[in-house]
């Protein structure tokens, strides 16, 4: 029960929050002003965004980058996200889209797991190694999982939800590398560790798995056109390291 002094001045101890609230929600909006968010996976976004951020300098002008991780593209106005690289589809009609590029997304392990097995490239590569798991509830919620690659390949496996799992696919594949099982990522992020001899893809006879990345941001806004800008930067870079590559 309040006292009769308290009740007197609630209103405004009420109009002093309300005044609060406000500044706080200026205060942020005034922070949003002064940067660009882009959402993306955590890894992909470490491993290809970030190394990349310098060649779309020009296209970002004054303003700061700020990534976060990936959010349902429904809630990019309410989150203040500018642009999303995402593999998922959005019909909405007040966000605008654009192809950024497809990845195969392949079964990996390190070499030791292949001394004295024949045929690496057969499906039956798989049938003795312990799976590695990406967990999409813990932090990158973009690849397939192993019951989608074995049900693609026509093949069956009783254990397919069973071994460790990781939230992110860099501590996934410093896993595979150490020796603990087979992972199912993309190549594109596993790519260096592939150069490396680290990792070796497997299973090749079977094909792969692919997902393809999107540009996603709001036609309308004060940051629309720079979004736009931005998204047809990253999609030049994405031609340009394909041409390279390709050895074009």
């Amino acid at each position: 029960m309040l006292t009769r002094i308290a009740e007197a001045a609630l209103p405004d101890i009420d109009r002093g929050f309300d005044a609060l609230a406000a500044g706080l929600r200026r205060l942020r909006f005034e922070r949003r002003a002064d940067t660009f968010t882009i959402s993306a996976d955590p890894s992909f976004a470490s491993l290809w965004l970030a190394p990349r951020l310098g060649n779309v300098r020009a296209a970002l002008g004054k303003l700061d980058v700020r990534i976060v991780v990936s959010i349902a593209l429904d809630s990019m106005l309410e989150e203040g996200v500018d642009l999303a690289i995402s593999y998922r589809n959005s019909s909405a009609k007040y966000l605008a889209s654009a192809d950024l590029f497809t990845e195969r997304v392949i079964p990996a392990c390190a070499p030791v797991l292949l001394r004295n097995r024949f045929g690496q490239d057969g499906a039956a590569v798989l049938d003795r190694l312990p799976l590695l798991h990406i967990d999409p509830t813990m932090g990158d919620d973009v690849y397939p999982t192993w019951r989608d690659w074995f049900t693609a390949a026509g093949l069956q496996r009783k254990d397919l939800d069973h071994g460790p799992r990781f939230p992110l696919t860099v501590l996934a594949a410093q896993a595979a590398i150490s020796g603990m099982g087979a992972l199912l990522a993309s190549e594109l992020v596993l790519g260096q560790h592939l150069v490396s001899n680290h990792l070796v893809e497997i299973a090749r006879d079977v094909p792969a798995l692919t997902i393809r990345r999107r540009l996603v941001w709001p036609v309308d806004g004060p940051k629309a056109r720079r979004a736009a800008a931005v998204a047809a930067a990253l999609a030049a870079v994405a031609t340009a390291d394909g041409l390279r590559l390709n050895g074009s």
